[in-house]
């Protein structure tokens, strides 16, 4: 359902209250939006780093003849430092 005639006076109506009761809300509002899209950009930046690091660790095991199926990344630096340690 779209928004008529009367409601687009309402809303107005709504919007002018904030900037009359607080004008700095509009302002507030964008900076809380530009941390939020800050922090999201910084979570995919790190879950890169982590699957670049996971790829090279499973690298590292299948060139040392490591099985890593179904082992977590801890299981397999363990195996990996292990192995290491023989040679």
């Amino acid at each position: 359902m779209a928004i008529a005639g009367f409601e687009w006076i309402v809303v107005a109506a709504i919007i002018l209250l904030v900037f009359l009761i607080r004008p700095r809300a509009i302002t507030d509002l964008a900076r809380s939006f530009g941390q939020v899209v800050a922090e999201f950009r910084k979570g995919k930046q790190d879950k890169t780093a982590v699957d670049e690091a996971d790829e090279l660790l499973s690298e590292t095991a299948r060139k040392l003849g490591i099985w890593t199926q179904g082992k977590s990344p801890n299981q397999i630096r363990e195996e990996i430092l292990a192995k290491a340690g023989r040679g």
